[in-house]
């Protein structure tokens, strides 16, 4: 008796960890922010955060050769998630905060609206 529960213990992690292994592999989502300047002619360096931590910075280039005005994209996991951007150096800047729910595979993009006088 001892022998089966043993094997029916064993069988059933297996069967857990296969679960887990399909599981994160088909439950990924990912996430970017994307400037919308349309009046600006700068670099703007901004720092992105999910879920309160800050997960990279980049400098976007607003019509400027080259131009770049997406972030790479972020792989969160699915469900809800908080999306936050600030700009720092001469445009400092702190956009509100952006709840999205994301499904798996699903992109969720953050637009950050910046307005230069």
């Amino acid at each position: 008796m001892r022998h089966f529960s043993v094997v029916l213990g064993g069988a059933v992690v297996a069967v857990c960890a296969a679960c887990t292994i399909t599981d994160s592999e088909s439950h990924s989502a990912h996430v970017h922010f994307v400037l919308d300047a349309p009046l600006c002619s700068s670099t703007i360096p901004v720092s992105f955060f999910v879920d309160g931590a800050l997960v990279a910075s980049d400098t976007f280039r607003v019509h400027l050769s080259p131009s770049h005005t997406e972030s790479r994209m972020f792989s969160v996991g699915v469900g809800p998630h908080v999306l936050g951007a600030r700009s720092f150096g001469a445009f400092s800047y702190v956009w509100r905060d952006t709840t999205v729910n994301v499904s798996s595979g699903v992109i969720a993009t953050d637009s950050l609206p910046f307005y230069c006088s």
